[in-house]
């Protein structure tokens, strides 16, 4: 015999289990949470490169881009040239009209005749002057003598005297007036020279061996230069051997030198990455909406001929770059805890390890800035202890003038004043290769940041570990202090959801 079930009772047993569910699958499951339930992804410390990475764009251009103009005003008649033409130098490229250049030419020929022609006459006229002269001074000479002879008066000595003087005036101007015409056919001459040059310079021809890029002009077309040489063509000396003119602003340009190797990607290109060479930082800067910025040159190879001039090119610059060094993924640097679930203590209050050697302090071995400063350089043992000896005194002398108070409140022009004072000793004792060094040394230590690290205790526990960090390339940093190679930090952490 079937008993009936009452339905009160079944309700209330589905509720009951109802209520058991939700204990299990999320009371349950946050309480595991927040006892330290987590994954975590870690990554170790190794050995490699860093590099300092600028990034920056720029145009590709040509080595060398001539622009080839027109010195002479006229209508272009014929074009030997177009885009892309290959051309040597010397080649004719592009005519202009010259008609009237020519007549120009037979015009300064004919006043050349002309000059000619009245030189000829003006020596002839020198010859018949030369030959008055001589006559009237013999007359003279056979008048003279009669008159000391008494022979005749004095009135005809008189006028033998002036008639030699005639003569000899009439000779001067012949010769004068030859002068002129050898002048003036100089500067018919002249004339002609600059009227053929003219004439020449309507036949425009390529300076330089190159590719045409650009073409301005129709067959046609009047060209003016009255004031200034249009531009007919642009040349492009070789394009196997480019140019790109990187724009990096101001906060980026230190530590970009000649020689520095660089990478850059065109977008007609996206998967290829084309490799150049700092050639040149330029001095002069540009400011765009309070933007200052530096041109950096970079050469670069283009034996394919597949880089054309213009293309937009995203550099990125190797400022700087540390080989064989210390170093974390960027991902641990990056790396926070999350605020709820998880416990996090310090390295110094960690009872399974005692605080660590460095523990990330600035200063180095005995806290000697100086002994950091000068580490890269040969110095003998009596030259190094007279500038620590002298940095010394200078950091002291600071110290005195700013008072214990103006120490403690203004760190900032404390560390302002004593760099100042260290410069001077520097340069006072070491040489411009050595202040090279030393630059060097000091830029990279104030690259330098101290982070926190977190490493896995156990038991829901992180431990923050201080590590100094110097270069970073975007995916790896260095570890300058803190940290030895095969310690791990955790890159990344996954709290399971409520219920899982």
């Amino acid at each position: 015999m079937i008993r009936k079930i009452n339905p009160k009772l079944l309700y209330g047993l589905g509720a009951l289990v109802a209520l058991f569910l939700v204990w299990a699958f999320f009371l349950r499951g946050s309480g595991e949470a927040s006892s330290g339930d987590f994954t975590v992804e870690t990554a170790a410390v190794d050995k490699g490169d860093v590099a300092r990475l600028v990034t920056a764009s720029g145009a590709v251009r040509a080595l060398t881009t001539v622009e080839v103009g027109s010195q002479v005003s006229g209508q272009i008649i014929e074009l030997d040239a177009d885009f892309n033409s290959e051309v040597k130098e010397g080649d004719i490229i592009a005519r202009i009209d010259p008609q009237t250049f020519e007549s120009r030419v037979a015009s300064a020929q004919a006043d050349i005749a002309s000059a000619r022609a009245s030189l000829d006459v003006q020596k002839a006229n020198i010859a018949s002057a030369e030959a008055s002269y001589a006559q009237s001074e013999k007359e003279y000479e056979r008048v003279k003598a009669l008159y000391e002879q008494d022979a005749i008066a004095r009135s005809s000595l008189e006028d033998a005297e002036r008639t030699l003087a005639v003569s000899k005036a009439s000779l001067d101007v012949s010769r004068a007036q030859l002068r002129s015409s050898e002048a003036s056919l100089t500067q018919r001459q002249a004339s002609l020279k600059s009227a053929q040059l003219d004439l020449d310079r309507t036949i425009i021809r390529s300076p330089i061996d190159g590719v045409v890029i650009e073409r301005s002009v129709d067959v046609g077309q009047t060209v003016a230069a009255s004031f200034s040489a249009p531009i007919l063509f642009q040349i492009a000396q070789d394009l196997g051997d480019i140019r790109i003119d990187a724009a990096v602003v101001e906060s980026d340009i230190g530590g970009i030198d000649a020689g520095d190797p660089a990478t850059f990607k065109v977008d007609a290109y996206p998967a290829e990455t084309f490799k150049g060479t700092v050639e040149q930082v330029r001095l002069a800067s540009e400011t765009l909406s309070n933007v200052v910025t530096y041109t950096v040159v970079i050469a670069a190879e283009n034996r394919s001929g597949r880089l054309l001039p213009g293309m937009t090119a995203n550099v990125e610059i190797t400022a700087e770059k540390r080989e064989g060094v210390l170093r974390i993924p960027e991902a641990a640097v990056r790396f926070r805890p999350p605020s709820d679930g998880v416990t996090v203590i310090s390295s110094e209050t960690s009872s399974d390890q005692g605080p660590r050697s460095g523990g990330g302090r600035p200063g180095g071995p005995g806290g000697n800035p100086a002994d950091a400063i000068l580490a890269g350089l040969d110095l003998e043992p009596a030259r190094k202890e007279k500038i620590q000896t002298e940095m010394k005194a200078e950091f002291e002398k600071v110290r005195a003038s700013m008072g214990e108070a103006g120490a403690t409140f203004d760190r900032a022009g404390m560390r302002e004043k004593i760099q100042s004072r260290m410069d001077k000793v520097l340069r006072d004792n070491l040489s411009r290769e050595e202040l090279a060094v030393v630059q060097k040394k000091i830029n990279e230590r104030t690259t330098q940041t101290r982070v926190d690290l977190y490493q896995p205790v156990g038991d829901g526990t992180l431990k923050t570990v201080p590590v100094t960090i110097g270069l970073s390339d975007g995916q790896y940093a260095e570890i300058t202090r803190g940290a030895e190679e095969g310690d791990v930090f955790i890159t990344r952490l996954t709290v399971p959801a409520a219920g899982n």
